[in-house]
């Protein structure tokens, strides 16, 4: 790669970055793979001489144990705002209405999840 298209390239990735992290956003696992995989999306497109999608989206889902066996969970979607260049909360995004042994298994199927996502 000639080192001026490095160069370029460098400066585009600082700027995705800055734009992920210049929000308000959470701190959780799921939220840094979600992140990482918009990241690695827009270095892809931009390597190939294309551009990053302009929309760009990721979500945020983490659980929560209260008691042995029961749990809660809270979610959200993140899209980014090209007016303000930050990311926004999408609508829609809750929190469970109280902890149930089902949403307990959810959880036991995400941990197992992101930490495949996180530790490969």
């Amino acid at each position: 790669m000639a080192p001026t298209l490095l160069f370029a390239l460098i400066r585009r990735i600082g700027f995705i970055a800055k734009t992920l992290l210049s929000a308000s956003l959470s701190y959780s696992a799921h939220m840094a793979t979600s992140q990482a995989r918009v990241c690695a999306s827009a270095i892809v497109e931009l390597m190939h001489g294309r551009s990053p999608d302009p929309a760009q989206v990721f979500s945020n889902k983490c659980y929560s144990f209260v008691g042995g066996i029961r749990a809660m969970h809270v979610a959200n979607a993140y899209r980014y705002n090209a007016g303000k260049k930050i990311m926004f909360s999408e609508q829609g995004g809750g929190v469970s209405a109280s902890p149930s042994e089902q949403e307990g298994k959810y959880a036991n199927a995400w941990e197992s999840k992101i930490w495949s996502d996180v530790l490969t």
